[in-house]
């Protein structure tokens, strides 16, 4: 009896030294213990991976989106009225308002592909979105309310409307069209794993870059018969590093609610382009401005995305099919880079928002 005790005191003992001077593994095999050397065992990870079985060293994936959007850039405000110009005979009855391009949604596209590793599960992502779109608007006045360009489209206006003759101060009409061609591409390495049973996160990292054009042509009508034309281009690109977190919480195997979130830094190039016009009476030219800028600098890029997802596992989980829809927002804080003689530098954000529609198949 006594020997028993000291044998079993004695493995105890061993067992204990070996936890302390081993360490305390993070994972274990499916036999709950170390694998010989000369015996392979698969690894179970503490947070294990999420999605399909990766069956060979790396399995592909597609995804198509349907976005649906609506775009705002701050600072297009081309034309007010109800200013009080009683100096002029000119004195509007009612109050005025500032007039903006009459935003819209507009259809584009997100397509990718991308192969999950595995090794411990991690992936690799590339994604294009394509979209285009443009805004219109117009007003019409009369000598009595007082219509204007705002500040910046007004230096024809400070150049040479005050010279004339009061009674051509105020014009009739005006209108603007803005133009917006937006190219993106994201690439990036991440790991979809699970934290809890029904919690998963994909924590990723990697680079975003952008190609964008854009076009805003201002015109307005004076009451002798003139006009006053403005044409801005901005070609603006940008590459840097993109992070962020996706997560999913599922309230089943199949269904759950998914919330997204990046942020980049990117270095910017904004080339802009301004051509002031007066068209005569008789459709010809009279040059006021021809200039150009160029701006090199860092800008922030913040996007964020909700919705629903319903996922199905066939072939025993080693194939998937997903759909998810719902609503993403992004702000390019400073994007505008419209030259305006009234200010320098950003003169507002670009923002994106509306629904996207995913399809995504796992082999």
């Amino acid at each position: 009896m006594r020997l028993w005790q000291k044998s079993t005191r004695k493995l105890l003992s061993a067992g204990i030294a070996s936890i302390f001077i081993t360490g305390t593994p993070l994972y274990a095999s499916h036999q709950d213990s170390y694998p010989s050397s000369d015996t392979k065992q698969e690894m179970c990870p503490i947070t294990p991976n999420a999605g399909p079985k990766t069956e060979w060293k790396a399995d592909p994936f597609f995804t198509l989106d349907f976005i649906y959007w609506t775009p705002r850039q701050e600072g297009l405000a081309y034309a007010l009225d109800g200013m009080d110009l009683g100096a002029f005979s000119i004195t509007p009855n009612t109050s005025g308002h500032i007039y903006d391009p009459d935003w819209d949604f507009d259809p584009g596209f997100k397509v990718g592909t991308g192969v999950k590793m595995q090794h411990d599960g991690w992936d690799v992502y590339a994604n294009y979105t394509w979209f285009h779109s443009s805004a219109n608007d117009s007003v019409s006045g009369s000598r009595d309310t007082g219509l204007f360009p705002t500040g910046p489209n007004a230096l024809f206006f400070l150049l040479n409307v005050f010279p004339t003759p009061p009674s051509t101060i105020a014009f009739v009409s005006a209108k603007q069209n803005w133009d917006l061609h937006f190219n993106v591409i994201d690439l990036e390495i991440g790991r979809d794993y699970h934290i809890s049973h029904c919690l998963t996160l994909r924590p990723h990292i990697g680079f975003k870059g952008t190609w964008q054009d854009q076009d805003l042509r201002a015109r307005y009508d004076m009451q002798d018969n003139n006009a006053f034309t403005v044409h801005k281009h901005q070609d603006s690109w940008g590459l840097g590093i993109r992070t962020g977190l996706d997560g999913c919480w599922y309230f089943a195997r199949s269904l759950g609610l998914y919330g997204d979130f990046a942020l980049s830094g990117l270095w910017s190039g904004c080339k802009n382009i301004r051509r002031d016009h007066r068209v005569l009476e008789d459709l010809s030219l009279i040059n006021i401005l021809d200039t150009r800028d160029l701006t090199h600098t860092i800008k922030p890029v913040i996007e964020f995305g909700l919705g629903l997802r319903y996922q199905y596992f066939y072939h025993n989980d080693d194939f998937r099919f997903l759909l998810q829809g719902g609503w993403e927002e992004q702000i390019w804080l400073g994007h505008n880079h419209f030259i305006d003689m009234a200010e320098y530098g950003d003169k507002g954000n670009l923002s994106l928002q509306g629904l996207t529609l995913e399809a995504r198949l796992d082999f």
